[in-house]
Formats: C-alpha cells, sequence, structure tokens
C-alpha cells in the first residue's frame, strides 16, 4: 500500500506505478476539499464561483462517472493497479472490479449492521446517477440499506487496469472509546449530499437533484483511520489471488 498526501489534482496526475509491476494500492489523502469531475462531464458542470467561495478546488480524474466531492477526513480512496498478467484481471469489465467490491464489502460490514451487497450488473444511471457519481450504481460498488457506500470506476487499456474505488464516510462526532462505538450496529450514515451546492444548476434542479441524492446516497459510520485500517486488515486476510 502507497500512500499520497496533496490535492486531488497532483493526486489524480501524480505518476503511476511501471505498467509491469505486480498488482499495487495506493491510498490517496486529501489535504483540502475537491469536486472530481468524471471524463465524460463537461468543465461547465462546475460551478466554479460557488466552488472558488468555498475553498473547493475543481479536478477532473481520467475515468468514468458523475462527479465526486472530496472532504479530508470524510471519504477513503483507495486505487488499485492490477497489471493485465495478474490473476485479478479480467476482459469483461463489468467483472473485473468485482473482487475489489467484495473486499470493500467485508470493510462495509465491520461498520454497519446490514449486510453489504456488491452490484453485479452493468452501469445503471439516470440523470441523477451521470452528475453524481454516488447516484447511480456500478459493477464492484456496494450497497447497505440501499445506499451507496462504495463508488468504484475503471480506466484500463492492454497492460493494465486501474481501479479507482472510494467510500464516502459519516465520521462520528467523538473518537469512539474503549467500548467500541464503531463496532457494527450503527445504521448507514445519512445526511445532505454537497456535490449539488458546486454544479452549474438552477435553484429548481439542484432541489431536485438534493431530493434524488439523499435517498440513493450513505456513508460508512466511522472515521477515516478505522476504515483505512480495517481495508489493510482486509488486504492481508484476503490476499486476493483471482
Amino acid at each position: 500500500m502507497e500512500r499520497l498526501r496533496g490535492g486531488a489534482s497532483d493526486l489524480l496526475g501524480a505518476e503511476e506505478p511501471p505498467a509491469a509491476s505486480p498488482r499495487r494500492a495506493r491510498l490517496h489523502i486529501v489535504d483540502r476539499p475537491a469536486l472530481v469531475l468524471g471524463s465524460a462531464q463537461p468543465c461547465e458542470a462546475a460551478d466554479r464561483r460557488a466552488a472558488a467561495d468555498a475553498g473547493v478546488e475543481v479536478a477532473r480524474r481520467r475515468s468514468g462517472g458523475g462527479a465526486v466531492l472530496l472532504e479530508p477526513g470524510r471519504h477513503v480512496w483507495v486505487d488499485f493497479f492490477v497489471p493485465a498478467d495478474d490473476a485479478l484481471w479480467g476482459d469483461d469489465v463489468a467483472r473485473a472490479a468485482a473482487w475489489a467490491g467484495e473486499l470493500w464489502a467485508s470493510v462495509v460490514a465491520c461498520f454497519v449492521l446490514d449486510a453489504p451487497s456488491v452490484f453485479s450488473g452493468r452501469l445503471v444511471a439516470d440523470e441523477w446517477g451521470k452528475l453524481v457519481c454516488f447516484a447511480g450504481a456500478g459493477p464492484g460498488e456496494v450497497f447497505a440499506d440501499g445506499l451507496k457506500l462504495v463508488g468504484i470506476s475503471q480506466r484500463r487499456n492492454r497492460r493494465r487496469a486501474r481501479i479507482q474505488t472510494m467510500a464516502r464516510l459519516d465520521p462520528p462526532p467523538a473518537p469512539p472509546g474503549p467500548t467500541g462505538s464503531e463496532r457494527p450496529g450503527r445504521v448507514v450514515g445519512r445526511g445532505r449530499p454537497r456535490e449539488p451546492d458546486f454544479l452549474t444548476l438552477t435553484a429548481r434542479r439542484r432541489d431536485a437533484a438534493v431530493a434524488a441524492l439523499s435517498e440513493r446516497c450513505g456513508a460508512i459510520p466511522a472515521a477515516a483511520s478505522a476504515v483505512t485500517g480495517a481495508l489493510l486488515d482486509a488486504l492481508a486476510a484476503h490476499r486476493p489471488n483471482g
């Protein structure tokens, strides 16, 4: 597991491992908020004035999907680099991220009462799913209580796949005590999604987007340090071989 820290644009533009290197995981830690647009979203989708006023960087990733708001301490962002000769490689895009979803589902299960599920179908995205990543459903993505907790996108070529994953968090108001307040039993976090605040929308459409996203987007009720630790444990325990 590599760890990189910085602004979203710098992290997205960081040099990738050599194509011939073995599988690798990279944890990205943003030091300031950022709205990250998907590769197919127009630049005009971002309300740059609203973002600048709030101190939110606007960045773009090279994989598809809708916008994602990154906020320090409120997400865990990990990318997996898988070479084409690895047992985890898959030619079927819909199945290629299944192992990443199963890995994340084992992490999510540490913090929520409802058993998480991994979406196995093809991409499902209406107008809201195309606008905001966590309003749609794609291969390998993780849900609990009907809400999306982990988003996944891919960028691939003949030599390697880069599977980008992000878990949305709803950290507890205080660090867990000795009784372990972050054990399973807490409900999936719900809250007003903030992406529409920084997208170019009319007031009416923004209200509609917030309503739709509130019914689809969830969050793991845990701190980033706890979720990262559980992910590292899961990686060490599973060592997936395809």
